[in-house]
């Protein structure tokens, strides 16, 4: 627990000073007694900007079903939802799960355990599930109990269908960390990225813990660098399917794609910007690649780079008000940052002799990037004032760094097992693990959540 301690108070003192000022952090739910109507509760709680910081400590009991389990396949299905939903609260960064020790097993594998017992193993809160079968879906209680108090501080229902148990528990995690913390976890959030585990460059989409694999395209082509649309209903990448590498938008409502740059020489790495009005991407229309504005519909804007070097890979500021890139104008590829009316350029790192693949935080204040090393590129971060680069990774070659919508996680690409594979990590670089898709993985893009 103190080393959780120690990366929280770091996650504090770092990216969340100037945002989590947080008095009462932990305002739980008062309900009524149908588990529905909710109210913010007096249980005290505080993060302190400072050297410590208290996780809330909750204890997840094993989920019950009234009368029993009629089925193995409803035990089965317990089990499940249990870990999802211990596993989301873990990755959220904000909770310390609280295990029973050997001496505790047996009772609490009869469901035994008393709230004397759980304090005694350090549980602030101790979270129930109820299953009940209604027609074919489910229908799940939630409930939260302060364990000092042995009062009730959550209470609510969720109701879904079996075989969409993953995104049902998803729900309830997203609203035990908006209730209790006042903070939206990335659970609805997907990441979109190229794989050529068919044989070709194509592009897939999964669940943010790297469920729900969905193929996007079938081009027997090359298509490259997807970025989200900020509503999460389009794709944009780069294919070779015409020969040229041009722009498309894929709607995934209509599943269908639809050409939004085809300019003569290189289209690539269309970015939406976070208020929705533009998309800034690269062309290569003057023979060197530079930085433009464009509008939804493709229509060039305006040009934002004028080096007589290559100008790439954008990433946007929340505000977008300004944009990251890459560029060797100094002869070597480094991070620049420019206004959107490609006024006021100034470069934003200085150590190391081949930066890029830039990546804007949503919390705004710092970025993560690429950084060549002799033992090939890693993943660093730095504050936007260009001060404190801090190195990620060490294994291996990493690379292509995205940020998820809470700023607390980055997914990357990393080929410590062989080839390149989807990574996770938090944002300080602790919690490294694989996502498990299959082939060769590049350029993960996270989105916001999609609901």
């Amino acid at each position: 627990m103190v080393e959780r301690e120690d990366r929280f108070a770091s996650l504090v003192s770092s990216i969340m000073i100037g945002r989590i000022l947080i008095l009462a952090l932990i305002m739980f739910v008062s309900t009524a007694q149908n588990g529905v109507a909710q109210k913010r509760s007096d249980v005290e709680g505080q993060i302190v900007i400072g050297p410590t910081v208290e996780l809330i400590t909750i204890a997840v009991e094993d989920f019950r079903m009234p009368g029993g389990f009629p089925t193995p396949d409803d035990s089965v299905l317990a089990v499940n939802m249990h870990q999802i939903l211990r596993d989301d609260l873990q990755f959220s960064l904000y909770f310390n799960i609280v295990q029973a020790d050997s001496a505790f097993l047996v009772d609490f594998a009869r469901g035994n355990m008393k709230l004397d017992d759980w304090i005694y193993l350090g549980a602030r809160m101790l979270f129930s599930g109820r299953m009940e079968r209604e027609g074919g879906g489910i229908l799940f209680t939630a409930e939260i109990i302060d364990t000092y108090r042995n009062k009730i501080i959550y209470s609510r229902d969720f109701v879904g269908e079996p075989s969409a148990y993953r995104y049902l528990m998803h729900r309830v995690a997203y609203d035990i960390l908006y209730n209790i913390v006042g903070e939206e976890g990335p659970f609805f959030s997907k990441i979109v990225f190229s794989s050529a585990t068919t044989g070709n460059s194509e592009i897939y989409y999964c669940d943010f813990d790297g469920y729900g694999l969905t193929q996007v395209t079938n081009d027997k082509s090359i298509n490259v660098i997807p970025n989200w649309s900020i509503d999460g209903k389009q794709i944009y990448f780069t294919s070779y399917k015409k020969g040229n590498p041009d722009l498309y938008v894929y709607d995934i409502t209509a599943q269908k794609n639809h050409s939004f740059s085809s300019r003569v020489g290189l289209n690539t790495s269309a970015v939406p910007s976070p208020d929705g009005k533009y998309v800034v991407g690269t062309l290569s229309l003057g023979g060197d690649a530079e930085i433009y504005l464009f509008d939804p519909s493709g229509r060039i804007v305006k040009r934002l780079t004028f080096s007589r070097m290559i100008d790439t890979s954008p990433t946007w500021s929340p505000t977008s008000r300004e944009i990251a890139f890459t560029s060797d104008r100094t002869g070597q590829p480094q991070i620049y940052i420019t206004n959107v009316d490609g006024l006021n350029t100034r470069r934003l790192t200085f150590s190391g002799d081949y930066n890029d693949q830039a990546s804007w935080s949503p919390r705004g204040d710092i970025i993560a990037y690429a950084g060549r090393e002799r033992d090939g590129f890693q993943i660093y971060t730095i504050d936007i004032t260009g001060q404190s680069p801090r190195r990620l990774t060490d294994v291996a070659s990493n690379e292509s760094p995205s940020w998820s919508p809470d700023g607390l996680h980055l997914v990357y690409t990393s080929n410590v097992s062989g080839e390149h594979k989807l990574m996770v990590m938090d944002y300080n670089g602790a919690n490294k693990r694989e996502l498990g898709i299959p082939g060769a993985c590049k350029t993960p893009d996270w989105s916001r959540n999609i609901r």
